[in-house]
């Protein structure tokens, strides 16, 4: 400070404002060299993080702590001790009110530098156990934050007006209302993504479905108060974190680590086209290598239980083969003959009740993937192959008649027009 006297009285400066420039520009400088003690800590502490001297086994850990450039926290501290020493340099004890200035921007800036380094940790924390979606921490991070940054703020305060931070808090209590008013969606959303993440209902990666919101896609992002999904048309949408647990939405995680997806789709039966089996088409079936067994198994059954009560008169009368029953008996052989179907969950082929679209024959069964594309196809194929060989069983699809029905039928019944 003696010298930016001495400078200002060289431009000739009233003596009555003298000492109070040179205190304002000192503390200036004051600042400015704080300012590049702490730029050279970051940059120094930031080329040791990325250079070959700094090593952790953990590799997680490593990347976590260069991401944050956690060494520059405590860098700053060293830059505010070595601040601590400069003040004397640069206010001699005789400027007793810019002395205690530039004590106050010390101590105010030290305090800061504690506050960083907690916030680095907690940022090193978040990337470190982000990574793994059934650990949901972003959320609670995130309040941890606000946490200490506003008692960290509570504390600043209280040390420039000269209270003890148990001032500021005790008075907490008389705006808890307002503050459960401001911060609501951040109390609701915390208790939220707590319930969650603690009873293993949300993960980051798992495919959600919640019409309630047109979500239906991926989970991308766990924050305090809202949860990130991607649909499957790219398009993302923002669920309050509470609605979470207090509306209700699908989460197929279960299907994803049961390994299998499932089919469950119908065949709908003319009714009309369902008859025992003939002799001919007994022979016709026979020939069908997943069929054999079962209709060899069948045939002898069956005659060893009309021969029993001695059955000869009428088909009604004894038990008899049906196509719709060897169809069905044809689509079970099919479905666990085919090695792109879990053998380990649920197969199965079941009548539903007739309706007016004919008697829908279901197909149930898990593929052996979960991936969507190879889902499909495993799908297509089964239906495929079993619509082409219904003709063997002489079962017709029910399909309602379409413009070429009625065209053909038209066609049909219109006599030809002779030429005169």
């Amino acid at each position: 400070m003696e010298f930016i006297i001495d400078l200002l009285k060289a431009f000739n400066i009233s003596d009555e404002y003298l000492i109070s420039f040179a205190g304002i520009t000192t503390i200036i400088l004051f600042v400015v060299f704080l300012y590049f003690i702490w730029l050279m800590f970051k940059k120094a502490s930031h080329s040791y993080l990325h250079s070959k001297y700094f090593s952790i086994k953990n590799p997680v850990w490593h990347k976590a702590m260069q991401k944050a450039n956690f060494l520059a926290a405590f860098g700053y501290l060293g830059a505010g001790f070595i601040a601590s020493f400069a003040v004397k340099i640069f206010f001699p004890q005789k400027y007793g009110i810019y002395t205690l200035i530039a004590i106050n921007i010390f101590s105010v800036y030290f305090q800061l530098g504690i506050l960083l380094i907690i916030n680095k940790i907690l940022s090193i924390v978040m990337n470190v156990f982000s990574a793994n979606p059934n650990v949901p921490v972003k959320g609670l991070i995130q309040f941890l934050r606000i946490f200490v940054n506003f008692f960290g703020a509570l504390i600043i305060l209280a040390f420039f007006i000269g209270k003890e931070p148990t001032y500021f808090i005790s008075a907490l209590g008389l705006i808890a209302s307002v503050l459960m008013i401001v911060f609501k969606d951040t109390i609701l959303g915390l208790t939220a993504s707590w319930q969650l993440s603690m009873n293993k209902k949300l993960r980051i990666g798992d495919w959600i479905e919640m019409p309630s919101h047109n979500a239906d896609g991926d989970v991308i992002d766990i924050s305090l108060t809202t949860v990130s999904v991607q649909n499957w048309d790219k398009t993302i949408v923002m669920i309050p974190a509470y609605d979470l647990i207090s509306k209700p939405f699908i989460n197929w995680r279960g299907m994803n680590e049961s390994g299998g997806r499932r089919i469950k789709r119908a065949i709908n039966i003319d009714i009309q086209s369902v008859k025992f089996v003939n002799e001919e088409m007994f022979k016709r079936l026979k020939k069908l290598e997943l069929l054999r067994d079962y209709l060899t198994a069948k045939e002898t059954e069956i005659k060893e239980h009309n021969k029993a009560r001695d059955i000869k008169e009428s088909l009604y009368n004894g038990r008899y083969l049906t196509n719709i029953g060897c169809f069905r008996a044809y689509c079970e052989a099919y479905i666990k003959s085919r090695p792109y179907i879990s053998g380990k969950l649920t197969r199965m082929v079941r009548q539903l009740n007739p309706g007016q679209s004919g008697l829908p024959l279901e197909i149930y069964c898990f593929t052996a993937t979960t991936e969507w594309i190879a889902y499909e196809n495993c799908q297509s194929d089964i239906f495929d192959h079993l619509l082409s060989v219904m003709e063997n069983f002489e079962l017709h699809v029910f399909q309602n008649p379409s413009a070429w029905n009625f065209k053909n039928l038209n066609s049909a019944e219109t006599p030809p027009v002779k030429a005169p």
